[in-house]
């Protein structure tokens, strides 16, 4: 059986989910701009949960691929049927939970001293500038990081720094993920 937004199914992480939407195909991240580009393997949906499995009320939104959701079973949705029709406040509550669901590309360093993750973040922040607010690619920001003077510590161990780039709710453009935000780690 196909799964279709709206659905209710079983996931990956425990409870009952609804399915939101389907994401769009997109390119894996990439973390240097000689990885070539690869379709992301999908499909990928993402899920509101509204239980847990103990059939608690336990809202949650996050990102699955197909092959971890699977359509509830007879006995699961008569279930979810009986909690519905006597939890109106429940569905209400569940319909309105919204929250950002984040997408994160990690990109470590093997920084010779922790000072330096200040200083590589404010040159990559400074060859981003304003594009960041508006959104970058992974390519994007793999080619600011070879323009910077620690292009040769990326990706490189033992890692001390990370640059943590995050994408909100699957933006995607031109079948590349958008990232609107960089964090420097201490890691």
């Amino acid at each position: 059986m196909a799964i279709k937004t709206n659905d209710w199914v079983r996931s990956y992480s425990a409870g009952v989910w609804r399915v939101l939407s389907e994401v769009p195909p997109h390119f894996e991240m990439r973390t240097s701009p000689d990885e070539p580009k690869e379709l992301y393997d999908g499909p990928l949906f993402i899920v509101k949960r509204i239980v847990n499995n103990k059939w608690k009320p336990a809202f949650e939104i996050e990102a699955a691929h197909a092959a971890f959701i699977k359509p509830l079973n007879k006995a699961d949705t008569k279930k979810l049927e009986a909690f519905i029709s006597q939890n109106d406040s429940v569905l209400n509550e569940f319909t309105s939970y919204e929250r950002p669901l984040k997408c994160i590309l990690n990109i470590g360093f093997a920084l010779k001293r922790k000072s330096d993750l200040k200083k590589l973040r404010d040159e990559v922040a400074a060859i981003l500038g304003e594009d960041l607010s508006k959104g970058v690619s992974a390519p994007a920001i793999a080619k600011a990081i070879s323009s910077t003077s620690y292009a040769a510590l990326c990706n490189e161990s033992p890692q001390s720094g990370t640059l943590q780039f995050v994408n909100f709710n699957y933006e995607i453009r031109r079948r590349e993920l958008i990232f609107r935000e960089m964090n420097a780690l201490n890691f």
